[in-house]
């Protein structure tokens, strides 16, 4: 492996050295962990796609009935204009979350029992939002009095405006510090990292001609051999788009281009390039895991407050299924006991009075 040829023995090692082993180690470390959060994802994909997925749409089902069932029942008489309102008010908090998934039948349903319309709501939600994000700013959203429809438009023009801002706060950091006169060490240290970057650039580059030279497969005769080399010009290509030095010295061992002793004699030679290309491949996957797992946890539901692992997925899957098991026998019941009208009032009467608790206990955090 051209990772293990790069390193050195402990026993051997300068400090330079020993760190340069260090972020070779990270780099593997954090592939296998790219690798594993893939492979676990994928797994609990499925999982969540078996068991999830099915009582989810049998709960929506439920609310559904159940929507259009209050709907039926607020067309008759028997009930006070108490009751009536808060049996519309549970009809919209069924129907609401059902028509933002594509059900049109109930935003229909929801908007002919509410004093506000979907759309109206939508409005009125990215206008409380636009207010904090003009506020946290410190200027406007948009021109002028823009007045945003969804939330996605606005989001959308809150992350231009905080990209802009970032680019303003660049510049001027920039001529600062142009303007700051430098002292000699600072002057030194930039011109060691700008040498280095140059090596780390000339490494990368003669590695990747090395190999697109002996790779090119319009010069190979043999068809199977063609194949072969094509696949390797492929990988070659990919890992100096993206940077990756150990990628490219493993294609050199494939390839027979070079022998485990010249990857190393090389490691030594250009210590310097290759720990600055190396920490560069550790920061790139970094970001890489990090953004893998938040899209997980963020597919699946999973508390921001959660550490990402297959533990914790297989946890909060099953918790969602007790949840939703939960709510499906829960609602069964209701739709069969909320039939008798003297049920329906004691019933009303029940939610009502939970929906004041959660608001009360919202308020009070």
């Amino acid at each position: 492996m051209a990772t293990t040829a790069l390193k050195r023995g402990t026993a051997q090692a300068t400090p330079a050295q020993k760190r340069f082993n260090q972020l070779v180690t990270q780099t593997e470390t954090l592939a296998r962990k790219i690798e594993t959060t893939r492979q676990v994802t994928d797994a609990h994909r499925s999982a969540y796609a078996s068991s999830i997925a099915p009582l989810a749409k049998e709960r929506d089902g439920y609310m559904r009935q159940m929507a259009l069932w209050l709907g039926e029942r607020l067309q008759r008489k028997g009930l006070t204009a108490k009751q009536k309102q808060i049996a519309a008010e549970i009809l919209c908090g069924l129907a609401g979350p059902l028509a933002v998934r594509g059900d049109a039948d109930m935003q229909t349903l929801h908007d002919a029992h509410s004093t506000d319309s979907l759309a109206d709501t939508e409005k009125e939600a990215a206008a409380d939002m636009q207010r904090m994000m003009e506020e946290m700013l410190g200027e406007p959203l948009g021109d002028g009095d823009t007045a945003f429809d969804s939330m996605e438009a606005l989001l959308h023009a809150a992350r231009q405006k905080m990209l802009a801002q970032e680019a303003q706060h660049q510049t001027a950091r920039e001529q600062r510090a142009a303007a700051k006169k430098k002292k000699s060490a600072q002057l030194k240290k930039e011109e060691l990292a700008a040498a280095q970057a140059k090596d780390a650039d000339g490494a990368l580059r003669t590695l990747y001609r090395q190999l697109a030279s002996a790779l090119h497969p319009d010069r190979e005769q043999d068809p199977q051999e063609q194949i072969r080399k094509t696949a390797l010009m492929k990988e070659a290509n990919a890992a100096y788009e993206r940077r990756d030095l150990l990628a490219l010295l493993q294609l050199q061992l494939q390839a027979d281009l070079a022998d485990a002793d010249h990857v190393a004699t090389m490691a030594q030679e250009k210590l310097s390039a290759l720990t600055a290309l190396v920490k560069e491949r550790v920061a790139v996957l970094n970001e890489e895991l990090q953004m893998l797992q938040h899209q997980a946890m963020a597919e699946f539901g999973l508390p921001p407050y959660e550490t990402f692992s297959e533990s914790s997925l297989r946890h909060h899957l099953l918790t969602q299924r007790q949840d939703l098991q939960a709510d499906i026998a829960m609602m069964q019941q209701d739709l069969q006991r909320v039939q008798d009208d003297t049920y329906l009032k004691r019933w009303l009467k029940q939610q009502h009075k939970l929906a004041q608790e959660d608001f009360d206990a919202m308020g009070f955090f």
